[in-house]
């Protein structure tokens, strides 16, 4: 196991999340920032089970990303029949995983309220909940970044990859942007960090 992988969590949360572990057979390794996701759950054949986690500076983030990485490999140890990744199986196994963890031990009072409301019926992705995400985000370390849905309609933004793109109109949960080189458009989730121009 990556030896730094305790200290990204909150201090509270470290001796459950080992007991949680305990001698599973699983590799969890902390790896850089992806931009596309926060963690993955992976099986290969001929290779250890792995559970990889971003590093985040914000350890509530980083402490529902590993539990939900976890009720994956739950699911994967304890159900022969192969279950849909995020269906009702794994709901119910997210939440009796993070059921324990509801209380102001684990998260500050200003997430609990969002984080009970979504363990209700959890989703895929934590960024399909604006009010979770919208708490989460107080946590997070201060940078010069925005959030697409902060940002008003027609604005120049550069994106990760350094692209320019103007910011368009929401379409159901995400915003249809334009890219200034090739006019062509892409869709953007609402939490997306990006740098106004």
């Amino acid at each position: 196991m990556n030896l730094d992988f305790y200290s990204f969590l909150p201090a509270a949360a470290q001796e459950r999340c080992a007991s949680l572990i305990g001698d599973n057979n699983i590799q969890i390794k902390v790896v850089r920032q992806r931009k596309t996701k926060h963690g993955d759950f992976r099986v290969q054949r001929g290779k250890p089970v792995t559970i990889t986690l971003n590093a985040m500076e914000n350890p509530y983030r980083f402490l529902l990303t590993f539990l939900h990485e976890w009720a994956h490999y739950s699911v994967f140890s304890n159900y022969r029949k192969r279950q849909k990744p995020h269906g009702i199986v794994w709901q119910n196994t997210f939440h009796a995983l993070v059921s324990p963890f509801l209380t102001t031990d684990f998260f500050p009072e200003s997430l609990l309220t969002p984080l009970k409301k979504h363990m209700q019926k959890p989703k895929a992705t934590f960024a399909a909940d604006t009010p979770l995400m919208l708490a989460l985000r107080q946590f997070d370390p201060p940078n010069d970044k925005k959030c697409i849905f902060e940002l008003e309609q027609g604005t120049l933004f550069r994106a990760f990859d350094g692209r320019v793109f103007q910011k368009g109109l929401k379409r159901r949960t995400r915003f249809l942007c334009t890219c200034i080189q090739t006019k062509r458009q892409y869709l953007f989730p609402p939490f997306v960090e990006v740098k106004e121009v």
